[in-house]
């Protein structure tokens, strides 16, 4: 069986919607010859997350020093087996249909993302704004979007071959935006897609990281799109492509 590892990072207090992610993962269908793991990693060491759980096989737990998503993610991708790895938040919900559109578009490609919707806390949904048409990216659309400060998709729906991504370093070390670098880093050497039908619902609420008014705090906001933007712009200079 060929595996795709969804990489998902959680906190204690951050764990309280992963049930309804993990019933939007089992309800998965992947090709006979695919199946899913989950490798889920604490931002710390409390273990509670854990309990929020299910005893399902297909399932890791790690715990580790607190350190914010990109150390945390990238510890979960230590363990992952698949040639394939999608990112999931432990907040939102894989929409049907979803891995199997990753995968059969990563045969294709070495990374792709997709289109999402917003879930509310009312329950109402909104699909993304400024989604780009599906399929081939044209180089570096995502890195002038982020110059530009108006990115056009959800970097957390980011999907590729493991190999691309551990040569990339996994997520880039910086206190937020994580997933973007990581997008604009493999955007940088190797071509991709955007897959138009929506594969999550992002869920808006207030306990979410990028609600708080300090994630937010000018001169660092500025300074992770500094750091994200100077490794992508240093990988494209440097003329190194990923073969596919």
């Amino acid at each position: 069986m060929r595996t795709i590892s969804v990489i998902t990072a959680v906190h204690d207090g951050g764990h309280h919607f992963i049930g309804d992610t993990y019933e939007s993962l089992r309800e998965q269908k992947l090709p006979d010859d695919w199946q899913w793991e989950w490798c889920v990693q604490e931002d710390g060491a409390s273990g509670i997350p854990a309990n929020s759980l299910p005893g399902d096989p297909r399932i890791t737990f790690g715990t580790g020093l607190r350190a914010r998503t990109a150390v945390t993610r990238t510890h979960a991708l230590a363990r992952a087996n698949g040639e394939l790895i999608r990112t999931l938040d432990a907040d939102d919900v894989l929409l049907p249909g979803a891995l199997e559109r990753d995968i059969e578009t990563l045969e294709r490609v070495p990374w792709c993302v997709s289109a999402c919707v917003d879930l509310h806390e009312d329950g109402s949904t909104a699909p993304g704004p400024h989604d780009p048409p599906g399929g081939p990216l044209e180089p570096a659309r995502f890195y002038r979007e982020v110059l530009e400060q108006r990115l056009s998709v959800q970097a957390t729906t980011f999907a590729a071959h493991r190999r691309l991504v551990l040569a990339l370093g996994g997520w880039q070390a910086l206190s937020g935006a994580e997933t973007v670098a990581l997008l604009l880093a493999a955007e940088a050497v190797a071509p991709g897609e955007f897959i138009a039908e929506p594969s999550v619902l992002y869920r808006k609420h207030p306990d979410q990281t990028t609600a708080s008014k300090r994630y937010w705090e000018p001169a660092e906001a500025a300074t992770r799109i500094d750091a994200l933007t100077q490794r992508a712009r240093a990988l494209r200079e440097s003329g190194w492509k990923w073969p596919q």
